[in-house]
C-alpha cells in the first residue's frame, strides 16, 4: 500500500516528521515534537530489523512462509512473538504483520519515552494511533473513484488501522480489492487481518460475504473498496470527504 497519500493529506493537527531505515519509511505525527525523537526512533527501528534478521537466520521460513508457522519462536524477541501471534490468528504468514509491528513499537516508544499524548505512526499505509480527540483516517484505494473520498473516524483511544490492496503497492495479496482496511486494538494484528481479508476479495461480489464473517473481538471495523463499490461493518463512523483532490460529491454504491 502506498503511504504517500496519507502524508500528502495529513491535516496539520500534529507536528510531523519522517524517519527512514532500510526498507522502513515512517511518517510520524505527535502533539509535542522534540528533536531527539528522530534518533531514538531510528535506533528502535534498527533494533527491530536486527531482531527480525536474527529470527530469519535461524528460521528462514519466517521470511517466506505464506501460512502461520508453529516453531517455538525465541521468547526474548518480542517483535517476533507479536507477529507470530497475530498472523496465527489471521491465518497468514509472519511477514504479513511486519509493517504494523514496527509501527506499534515506534508508537509505544513515543508514548513511554517522550510523554506524548497523541501519536500517529504510519508505515506504508499501516498506522498506529493514540488520540485524545476524534481523528479521521482517510482511505487510499488507488485508481478507485472512492480513493481519498472516504475515511474512518477514530474516537479517543489506541488503534491499529491497516490497509491491504491487491491493486496498489508491492505487498503480496491474492485478492483484487483496491483497499481492505481493518481497525483492531493494535497495528500488528490489524496488518495481519487486512492481508487475510484482502486475500479473500477477488471481485466486488465478494464484499458482502467477507463482511459477513469479519467481526469478532479482534476486528472492530472492516471497510472494503473494489472499484466504485464500498462495504463496511463495525463500530467506527464512515466519513465522506467531499473536497479531496477537487472532486465533487459522488453517488456511492454501498
Amino acid at each position: 500500500m502506498s503511504n504517500r497519500f496519507y502524508r500528502d493529506w495529513s491535516s496539520g493537527r500534529l507536528q510531523s516528521f519522517t524517519v527512514r531505515f532500510r526498507e522502513t519509511d515512517l511518517w510520524l505525527g505527535v502533539d509535542s515534537y522534540r528533536p531527539e525523537m528522530k534518533e531514538a526512533i531510528y535506533k528502535e527501528v534498527a533494533s527491530c530489523h536486527t531482531e527480525l534478521n536474527r529470527c530469519i537466520t535461524k528460521y528462514p521460513a519466517f521470511l517466506t512462509s505464506l501460512e502461520p508457522l508453529a516453531f517455538p519462536w525465541p521468547s526474548e524477541i518480542e517483535i517476533v512473538k507479536r507477529m507470530m501471534e497475530a498472523t496465527r490468528l489471521a491465518g497468514v504468514g509472519p511477514m504479513a504483520a511486519v509493517a504494523g509491528a514496527i509501527a506499534d513499537r515506534v508508537g509505544h516508544l513515543l508514548l513511554e519515552n517522550f510523554s506524548c499524548r497523541e501519536v500517529v505512526v504510519e508505515n506504508g499505509g499501516d498506522i498506529f494511533i493514540r488520540n485524545e480527540r476524534p481523528l479521521v483516517v482517510s482511505v487510499y484505494a488507488g485508481a478507485s473513484k472512492l480513493s481519498g473520498r472516504v475515511g474512518l473516524e477514530m474516537p479517543p483511544g489506541e488503534w491499529g488501522v491497516c490497509t491491504s490492496s491487491g491493486t496498489v503497492g508491492h505487498s503480496l495479496s491474492f485478492g483484487q480489492a483496491d483497499a481492505v482496511t481493518v481497525v483492531s486494538p493494535d497495528a500488528t494484528l490489524a496488518d495481519a487481518l487486512a492481508t487475510a481479508y484482502g486475500n479473500l476479495v477477488k471481485e466486488a461480489e465478494d464484499i458482502e460475504k467477507v463482511l459477513a464473517q469479519a467481526l469478532n473481538e479482534k476486528v472492530e471495523t472492516l471497510l472494503i473498496i473494489v472499484g466504485d463499490r464500498l462495504g463496511m461493518v463495525g463500530r467506527h463512523s464512515l466519513k465522506f470527504l467531499e473536497r479531496v483532490r477537487g472532486y465533487q460529491p459522488l453517488d456511492l454504491k454501498t
